[in-house]
Protein backbone atom coordinates (compact mmCIF):
# COMPACT_ATOMS: atom_id res chain seq x y z
CA UNK A 1 0.00 0.00 0.00
CA UNK A 2 1.12 3.40 -0.87
CA UNK A 3 2.31 6.07 2.20
CA UNK A 4 -0.18 8.80 2.03
CA UNK A 5 3.35 11.39 0.96
CA UNK A 6 5.01 8.81 -1.62
CA UNK A 7 6.13 11.35 -4.31
CA UNK A 8 5.41 14.84 -2.70
CA UNK A 9 9.38 15.46 -1.45
CA UNK A 10 9.85 17.60 -4.17
CA UNK A 11 6.25 19.51 -5.59
CA UNK A 12 5.94 22.98 -4.44
CA UNK A 13 1.92 22.98 -5.61
CA UNK A 14 -0.19 22.40 -2.76
CA UNK A 15 -2.76 21.05 -5.17
CA UNK A 16 -0.60 18.90 -6.52
CA UNK A 17 0.28 17.16 -3.51
CA UNK A 18 -3.22 17.17 -2.19
CA UNK A 19 -3.91 15.42 -5.32
CA UNK A 20 -0.79 13.00 -5.26
CA UNK A 21 -2.09 12.13 -2.16
CA UNK A 22 -5.56 11.37 -2.80
CA UNK A 23 -4.31 8.78 -5.96
CA UNK A 24 -1.94 7.13 -2.95
CA UNK A 25 -4.94 6.67 -0.68
CA UNK A 26 -7.87 6.99 -2.16
CA UNK A 27 -9.96 5.48 0.49
CA UNK A 28 -8.80 6.50 3.34
CA UNK A 29 -8.38 5.46 6.54
CA UNK A 30 -5.68 5.48 9.59
CA UNK A 31 -4.99 2.41 12.56
CA UNK A 32 -4.12 5.80 14.38
CA UNK A 33 -6.28 6.19 17.61
CA UNK A 34 -6.18 10.49 16.80
CA UNK A 35 -4.42 12.65 14.23
CA UNK A 36 -3.95 16.50 14.64
CA UNK A 37 -4.57 16.05 18.55
CA UNK A 38 -2.27 18.15 20.26
CA UNK A 39 -0.25 17.13 22.76
CA UNK A 40 3.35 17.72 24.19
CA UNK A 41 5.94 15.37 24.58
CA UNK A 42 9.21 16.71 27.08
CA UNK A 43 11.34 13.22 27.89
CA UNK A 44 14.49 13.87 26.27
CA UNK A 45 17.42 11.31 26.91
CA UNK A 46 20.12 12.91 29.03
CA UNK A 47 23.17 12.44 26.43
CA UNK A 48 20.86 13.84 23.40
CA UNK A 49 22.84 16.62 21.29
CA UNK A 50 20.32 17.00 18.70
CA UNK A 51 19.72 20.69 18.25
CA UNK A 52 16.32 20.30 17.19
CA UNK A 53 15.19 18.21 18.96
CA UNK A 54 16.57 19.84 22.07
CA UNK A 55 14.97 23.04 20.94
CA UNK A 56 11.41 21.05 20.57
CA UNK A 57 11.52 19.81 24.01
CA UNK A 58 12.46 23.01 25.09
CA UNK A 59 9.45 24.77 23.76
CA UNK A 60 7.34 21.58 24.84
CA UNK A 61 8.63 21.68 28.65
CA UNK A 62 7.99 25.20 28.45
CA UNK A 63 4.49 24.91 27.64
CA UNK A 64 3.85 22.51 30.10
CA UNK A 65 5.23 24.71 32.67
CA UNK A 66 3.04 27.65 31.29
CA UNK A 67 5.63 30.06 30.06
CA UNK A 68 4.58 29.42 26.56
CA UNK A 69 1.04 28.83 26.39
CA UNK A 70 -0.84 27.65 23.30
CA UNK A 71 2.92 25.40 22.33
CA UNK A 72 2.79 21.76 21.78
CA UNK A 73 4.91 19.11 19.39
CA UNK A 74 5.51 16.05 17.78
CA UNK A 75 1.44 16.50 16.43
CA UNK A 76 0.62 13.88 14.13
CA UNK A 77 -0.18 14.48 10.77
CA UNK A 78 -0.73 11.20 9.18
CA UNK A 79 0.22 8.61 10.97
CA UNK A 80 -1.37 4.81 9.92
CA UNK A 81 -2.94 6.56 6.76
CA UNK A 82 -1.25 4.06 4.16
CA UNK A 83 1.66 2.30 4.58
CA UNK A 84 2.15 3.56 7.99
CA UNK A 85 5.61 2.00 8.59
CA UNK A 86 7.14 4.42 6.17
CA UNK A 87 5.00 7.54 7.76
CA UNK A 88 7.16 7.41 11.19
CA UNK A 89 8.12 11.29 10.16
CA UNK A 90 4.85 12.71 10.22
CA UNK A 91 4.55 14.95 12.76
CA UNK A 92 4.77 18.48 12.36
CA UNK A 93 7.57 19.86 14.72
CA UNK A 94 5.59 22.40 16.76
CA UNK A 95 2.13 24.14 16.66
CA UNK A 96 1.02 27.05 18.19
CA UNK A 97 -2.99 27.04 18.27
CA UNK A 98 -4.80 29.83 19.50
CA UNK A 99 -8.45 28.65 19.64
CA UNK A 100 -10.02 31.99 20.16
CA UNK A 101 -9.51 33.17 16.65
CA UNK A 102 -8.71 29.90 15.19
CA UNK A 103 -5.41 30.13 14.02
CA UNK A 104 -3.31 27.40 14.22
CA UNK A 105 0.30 27.77 12.66
CA UNK A 106 2.39 24.62 11.68
CA UNK A 107 6.13 24.83 12.43
CA UNK A 108 8.84 23.21 10.92
CA UNK A 109 11.91 23.47 13.02
CA UNK A 110 15.34 23.90 11.58
CA UNK A 111 18.77 24.45 12.74
CA UNK A 112 21.85 22.95 10.45
CA UNK A 113 20.07 20.10 8.53
CA UNK A 114 18.44 20.01 4.97
CA UNK A 115 18.23 23.10 3.19
CA UNK A 116 15.56 25.66 2.95
CA UNK A 117 13.64 24.88 -0.10
CA UNK A 118 13.68 21.14 0.80
CA UNK A 119 12.21 22.74 4.12
CA UNK A 120 9.48 24.45 2.54
CA UNK A 121 8.34 21.59 0.76
CA UNK A 122 8.54 19.11 3.56
CA UNK A 123 5.76 22.20 5.73
CA UNK A 124 3.92 21.82 2.35
CA UNK A 125 3.76 18.35 2.69
CA UNK A 126 2.09 18.68 6.63
CA UNK A 127 -0.19 21.88 4.94
CA UNK A 128 -1.54 19.61 1.89
CA UNK A 129 -1.71 16.37 4.97
CA UNK A 130 -3.82 18.50 7.05
CA UNK A 131 -6.21 19.46 3.97
CA UNK A 132 -6.44 15.91 3.41
CA UNK A 133 -7.21 15.24 6.63
CA UNK A 134 -9.78 17.82 7.40
CA UNK A 135 -11.23 17.11 3.52
CA UNK A 136 -11.34 13.53 4.73
CA UNK A 137 -12.78 13.99 8.57
CA UNK A 138 -15.82 11.60 8.43
CA UNK A 139 -13.58 8.55 8.05
CA UNK A 140 -10.21 9.41 10.16
CA UNK A 141 -9.83 9.76 13.77
CA UNK A 142 -9.83 13.85 13.99
CA UNK A 143 -11.77 15.37 16.58
CA UNK A 144 -13.91 18.36 16.12
CA UNK A 145 -13.63 21.28 17.87
CA UNK A 146 -9.90 21.04 17.33
CA UNK A 147 -7.11 22.41 15.12
CA UNK A 148 -8.60 20.72 12.27
CA UNK A 149 -11.37 23.41 12.73
CA UNK A 150 -9.11 26.03 11.61
CA UNK A 151 -10.30 29.56 9.81
CA UNK A 152 -6.56 30.39 9.45
CA UNK A 153 -3.56 28.04 9.13
CA UNK A 154 0.34 29.43 9.00
CA UNK A 155 2.62 27.21 7.28
CA UNK A 156 6.02 28.23 8.71
CA UNK A 157 9.47 27.18 8.80
CA UNK A 158 11.49 28.49 11.67
CA UNK A 159 15.43 28.84 11.46
CA UNK A 160 18.26 31.09 12.53
CA UNK A 161 19.16 33.73 10.03
CA UNK A 162 22.28 31.91 8.90
CA UNK A 163 19.98 28.85 7.47
CA UNK A 164 18.34 31.14 4.71
CA UNK A 165 20.81 31.85 2.52
CA UNK A 166 19.54 30.13 -0.92
CA UNK A 167 19.93 31.07 -3.73
CA UNK A 168 16.74 28.71 -4.60
CA UNK A 169 14.47 29.80 -2.09
CA UNK A 170 13.08 32.61 -3.35
CA UNK A 171 11.69 31.58 -6.18
CA UNK A 172 10.55 27.90 -4.55
CA UNK A 173 8.43 30.31 -1.87
CA UNK A 174 6.85 32.40 -4.76
CA UNK A 175 5.67 28.97 -6.43
CA UNK A 176 4.53 27.93 -3.63
CA UNK A 177 2.72 30.45 -2.35
CA UNK A 178 0.94 31.10 -5.81
CA UNK A 179 0.16 27.59 -5.53
CA UNK A 180 -1.92 28.38 -2.10
CA UNK A 181 -3.43 31.15 -3.94
CA UNK A 182 -5.24 28.99 -6.42
CA UNK A 183 -6.23 26.38 -4.26
CA UNK A 184 -8.94 27.22 -1.75
CA UNK A 185 -10.54 25.66 1.10
CA UNK A 186 -14.05 26.11 2.16
CA UNK A 187 -13.90 27.95 5.83
CA UNK A 188 -9.96 28.08 5.78
CA UNK A 189 -7.26 30.47 4.97
CA UNK A 190 -3.75 28.91 4.51
CA UNK A 191 -0.57 30.91 4.11
CA UNK A 192 3.33 30.14 3.96
CA UNK A 193 6.48 32.08 5.62
CA UNK A 194 9.90 31.50 6.25
CA UNK A 195 10.75 32.69 9.63
CA UNK A 196 14.11 33.91 10.98
CA UNK A 197 15.00 33.85 14.98
CA UNK A 198 16.20 37.00 16.09
CA UNK A 199 20.13 38.02 15.60
CA UNK A 200 20.91 37.31 19.15
CA UNK A 201 19.43 33.86 18.95
CA UNK A 202 22.41 31.80 17.38
CA UNK A 203 23.74 29.56 19.67
CA UNK A 204 21.14 27.07 21.79
CA UNK A 205 21.06 27.83 25.76
CA UNK A 206 22.12 24.51 26.45
CA UNK A 207 24.32 21.57 25.00
CA UNK A 208 22.51 18.36 25.81
CA UNK A 209 19.24 16.95 26.86
CA UNK A 210 20.18 17.31 30.47
CA UNK A 211 20.26 20.86 30.52
CA UNK A 212 16.94 20.98 28.81
CA UNK A 213 15.29 19.85 31.47
CA UNK A 214 17.27 21.36 33.86
CA UNK A 215 16.62 25.14 32.51
CA UNK A 216 13.07 24.57 30.94
CA UNK A 217 11.51 21.76 32.67
CA UNK A 218 10.76 24.26 35.94
CA UNK A 219 7.81 25.74 37.64
CA UNK A 220 9.84 28.84 37.62
CA UNK A 221 11.03 30.48 34.47
CA UNK A 222 14.65 30.35 33.95
CA UNK A 223 16.87 32.54 32.53
CA UNK A 224 17.47 30.28 29.50
CA UNK A 225 13.97 29.91 29.49
CA UNK A 226 13.14 33.40 28.82
CA UNK A 227 15.75 33.37 26.12
CA UNK A 228 13.42 30.88 24.57
CA UNK A 229 10.19 32.07 24.98
CA UNK A 230 11.59 35.64 23.73
CA UNK A 231 12.93 33.94 20.67
CA UNK A 232 10.01 32.74 19.24
CA UNK A 233 8.11 35.82 19.78
CA UNK A 234 11.03 37.76 18.14
CA UNK A 235 10.66 35.39 14.83
CA UNK A 236 10.23 37.02 11.72
CA UNK A 237 9.44 37.10 8.01
CA UNK A 238 12.89 36.24 6.16
CA UNK A 239 10.84 37.21 2.84
CA UNK A 240 7.02 38.67 3.44
CA UNK A 241 4.65 38.29 1.17
CA UNK A 242 3.07 41.84 0.16
CA UNK A 243 -0.39 42.23 1.98
CA UNK A 244 0.11 38.88 4.08
CA UNK A 245 -1.09 38.79 7.22
CA UNK A 246 1.32 38.95 10.45
CA UNK A 247 1.96 35.39 12.07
Amino acid sequence: MASLFDDTANLEDIGEIVRCMEANCPKPGSNSRSLWDLRRATHIAAHHVGKEKMLERAVAMLADNGHMPGWFNECPTASGIGDSSRNRHSNVDLVHWSETDGHARLVELKWASDSPTKAVRQILRYGAAYIYCRTHRKRLPVRRGSVIDARRVSLQVAAPVRYYPDAGLPDCLSRARDGLKRFEVEGMSMSLDVLAFPDWFQRLPFSNGAEVSESCDRGELTETGRKIRDAFDGLASVYPEPGGQEQ
